[in-house]
């Protein structure tokens, strides 16, 4: 069978990786040694923003995992034909962010290579645990708060706004994009992790490829739980809407990074530690007996779909 685009599904991912790799969880994309935790993203959507991208990728998932982020080492891959100028220009990208988001950068990789044919960021990225945390999915009961943080679709529409920006600019005001192209300033999940993780335990998840449908698939499979989702109750901004409608593509299947789910026994507790830290958040849900995915609008009901490629991918694929 040939494979799609984009990121594995999950149903070829556990016949074709997770049963031929041994102690391999399929749950999760960060791995938990005793205290410290590891974790690794490609960058490989058409941009020349991978730099931002991979810290970001690396960092939030190793956030997610109840790690505090230490080391980050890329490995970057450019086709033949590359100017010196595109690797100065990653290099600065991963300095940059690393800065902001407090990480190291250590050893890393730089090779040109026919493999491409268009820059490829991997990046890994490596802490130690959080004591006394657990981000594990335990026996999560049915009536478990779900919660969300920011926004879906952020790093999207920033992405969108700094690729797309000759296209967008004949459609929308400039002060619109001014603010969705300073949209990187969301994009990090270590703030509202830790301050999950101060409410007691949680499970934690990070939004990314494949935007919060496929976020909320993965967390259904990590809490062994079906789930009830009020889609008016999840975070979206205007400008999002409208670039997507002008894309004609789905927010609610598009990169999503900067946003994180949680979920919690203790929902206020969590929705307080987040408003403490000036970090917006919504409860948009429960988990359910049995194994059904469901999202509401009023009275309309959906089923969740296995997770589909990103949207993005359709512009910047």
């Amino acid at each position: 069978m040939e494979l799609r685009n984009g990121k594995i599904g999950p149903n070829v991912f556990d016949r074709s990786v997770k049963k031929r790799i041994e102690q391999l969880d399929a749950a999760y994309d960060s791995a938990v040694l005793d205290q410290m935790a590891v974790t690794a993203d490609p960058i490989t959507l058409r941009t020349s923003l991978g730099g931002i991208l991979s810290v970001y990728a690396a960092v939030n998932d190793l956030s997610a995992a109840g790690a505090v982020p230490e080391i980050y080492s890329p490995v970057l891959l450019l086709p033949p034909g590359s100017a010196e100028q595109e690797l100065r220009d990653l290099s600065d990208q991963i300095s940059e962010t690393a800065r902001k988001v407090n990480v190291q950068v250590s050893g890393g990789h730089t090779e040109v290579t026919s493999a491409v044919t268009r820059p490829v960021v991997i990046g890994t990225a490596a802490g130690q645990r959080r004591p006394g945390t657990e981000t594990g999915p335990r026996s999560w009961r049915p009536g478990a708060a779900v919660i969300m943080t920011k926004w879906i679709g952020l790093e999207g529409t920033w992405l969108l706004s700094r690729e797309k920006r000759d296209f967008l600019e004949d459609r929308f005001p400039a002060a619109m994009l001014e603010r969705t192209c300073a949209y990187d300033r969301w994009l990090s999940t270590v703030p509202e992790s830790a301050a999950a993780l101060r409410s007691g335990p949680c499970l934690l998840h990070d939004v990314s490829e494949g935007g919060i449908f496929a976020a909320l698939w993965t967390l259904a499979q990590m809490t062994g739980t079906g789930l009830e989702i009020d889609l008016k109750s999840i975070p979206v901004r205007q400008e999002t809407i409208e670039y997507t409608d002008c894309f004609q593509i789905n927010p609610y299947q598009m990169e999503s990074g900067g946003a994180l789910l949680i979920v919690t026994d203790r929902p206020e507790d969590v929705l307080r530690e987040m408003a403490a830290d000036g970090i917006p958040a919504a409860r948009i849900g429960r988990l359910t007996a049995g194994n059904d995915k469901i999202i509401r609008n009023r009275e309309e009901i959906r089923y969740l779909d296995l997770p589909q490629p990103d949207a993005l991918l359709q512009v910047l694929g």
